[in-house]
């Protein structure tokens, strides 16, 4: 057992950093959600088969092929989340949605040659989240970091951090007194806290043509800029007794999880796609697109965790080959316990594969119309690391080495996601229009999904958290309006995204009666999901000029 304090010990001078996983890399990269002019938001994203909108660049390249003007357009933006923040943070948050121009080249002979640039955000990390869970039932945070440390006594695996062993040091479990006592507690609730700020934006280089307006084609070349920061705080309350005194010498004890995950870095990607008319005198069209995934290199830096316990951890005691702990009896006395910090872990990341069809039509020039069906491969994304930071960790891929024991874990927790949208624009005015969307995103992870830290993953090294949220399926509703003079253009868009999630801060397949777990006390077998209302408002403003 010494040896295992001693590596402990080497593991928290070392460690630091929030682990990479499924669960953190889809709240990263998974961007089910509609971003972009106003006019795109106002019509749901359904314009792959319509096209002459500057965001259509990164849904079918070929959109762009369908402008026949110069065109320069810029858009700001506001999301308000529906759920209360957590205090000192603000449900309204304000962003800068989309620049870009595309250059149009005509052809008398009805031919015609585009180029396109446009900088999007793709996704608004922003958001306060709070989780409350009142019913444990004895279950427990520290039962899982307890089994964890016994995986590692018993059979050595690697995926033992520094969250394990800074957790046995400072006593939040498996707790022995300098004359061999054990500490016993069953938990009764928890609360977990979340902010984040960020945006993923994407900035995407196109070229795309049309060859007698029967045919349209393009290309895009994307570079994603990705900023995401997030602190988290974890608190778990819990009935204590020591050796075998009665519950009410220590009340009740908690102990509380500070943790702060940074994350920067780039990707990119390659669209491609076609418009087709297949019928010369009717406006009925169809669009076919494939993106690739966003080949990211990602680096997390400056990240910490900090325990607050009220145990006081006074160092190694020789005779009773055990920590030596004594406990702060007052309410509010509690020890500080810091990770190292200013450490980091490189990774990659590669998102999935994206395949889309769309239909559109147009009724003389006072109605369009598109519906579109994507499928994105979230269940196989891929996780890896930079060869020299991996040391030949698993099989090896083009440009890294592959975490197989992560990307298992993604499949196995994660699904294809199925997106169905829909949009719809009528001008009641030749200058005014008025637009409505629908989308529909299926749920992204299996609803029995489980963070599973038992794996032989590199990134379980650096894990500092236990939580994760197996998102339900999102619906989006949106409207807008817009104004087209001579050159210059005006739209606004109103955007309710709905989705919600099953939320857990640990997981419970640790609560068994299997030593050292046998001492946690429980009356359930199953840890309840908390709900979080992940619902949104935003409201976009796009300003532009044609020429």
């Amino acid at each position: 057992m010494k040896k295992v304090f001693i590596f402990a010990a080497m593991a928290m001078a070392i460690t630091a950093a929030q682990a990479q996983d499924t669960y953190t890399n889809d709240r990263l990269t998974n961007t089910s959600d509609v971003h972009g002019t106003a006019r795109y938001v106002g019509m749901g994203g359904a314009m792959g088969a319509l096209g002459g909108d500057i965001s259509v660049i990164s849904n079918n390249p070929a959109g762009i092929g369908l402008m026949r003007r110069n065109d320069i357009s810029i858009g700001m933006g506001a999301m308000i989340q529906d759920a209360k923040a957590i205090d000192g943070d603000s449900r309204a948050h304000y962003s800068f949605d989309q620049v870009g121009f595309v250059a149009a080249f005509n052809n008398p002979n009805g031919n015609n040659v585009n180029f396109g640039l446009n900088l999007q955000k793709k996704l608004n990390f922003s958001h306060s989240m709070i989780a409350e869970n009142g019913n444990l039932g004895g279950l427990s945070q520290a039962a899982q970091l307890a089994g964890l440390m016994m995986d590692f006594g018993d059979y050595y695996s690697q995926n033992v951090g520094s969250l394990v062993n800074q957790a046995y040091g400072v006593g939040i479990y498996d707790v022995f007194a300098g004359d061999g006592g054990q500490l016993q507690y069953r938990s009764n609730s928890n609360s977990f806290y979340r902010t984040s700020s960020g945006n993923l934006y994407g900035l995407d280089l196109n070229v795309s043509g049309g060859v007698q307006d029967r045919f349209f084609w393009g290309a895009t070349f994307g570079i994603d800029f990705l900023r995401y920061r997030s602190n988290t705080s974890y608190v778990e309350f819990r009935d204590a007794y020591f050796q075998n005194q009665p519950q009410t010498t220590f009340e009740v004890q908690d102990y509380t999880l500070d943790a702060q995950h940074d994350v920067d870095g780039t990707g990119f990607n390659f669209k491609v796609g076609t418009i087709i008319r297949p019928i010369e005198d009717n406006p009925f069209r169809f669009g076919i697109a494939i993106e690739t995934p966003t080949w990211y290199t990602l680096k997390q830096e400056d990240s910490y965790f900090t325990f607050y316990s009220k145990w006081q951890n006074n160092g190694w005691n020789e005779t009773a080959k055990s920590y030596d702990y004594t406990y702060n009896f007052e309410q509010g006395q509690y020890q500080k316990y810091d990770s190292p910090d200013a450490n980091y872990l490189e990774f990659n990341l590669h998102s999935p594969w994206k395949f889309r069809l769309s239909l559109a039509s147009t009724v003389e020039d006072y109605l369009a119309w598109d519906v579109e069906y994507e499928y994105a491969m979230y269940n196989k994304a891929k996780m890896g690391y930079p060869r020299q930071e991996s040391s030949g960790w698993d099989d090896q891929s083009v440009g890294m080495d592959s975490d197989k024991a992560m990307n298992g874990l993604t499949e196995r927790v994660s699904n294809g996601v199925h997106n169905l949208r829909a949009g719809i624009e009528y001008k009641p005015a030749p200058k005014f229009a008025v637009r409505a969307g629908y989308n529909f995103f299926s749920a992204p992870h299996k609803s029995n999904g489980c963070f599973d830290q038992t794996i032989d993953s590199y990134s379980m090294f650096y894990t500092t958290g236990t939580d994760y949220m197996n998102l339900k399926a999102a619906n989006i509703f949106s409207f807008g309006m817009g104004y087209r003079g001579k050159n210059f253009y005006a739209d606004v868009a109103y955007k309710y995204r709905h989705q919600h999630g099953d939320f857990y801060a640990f997981d419970d397949s640790y609560q068994t009666a299997k030593a050292p777990e046998a001492q946690f006390i429980t009356e359930s077998n199953r840890l309840s999901a908390t709900d979080v209302n992940l619902d949104r408002h935003n409201v976009t403003f796009t300003l532009g000029f044609k020429f």
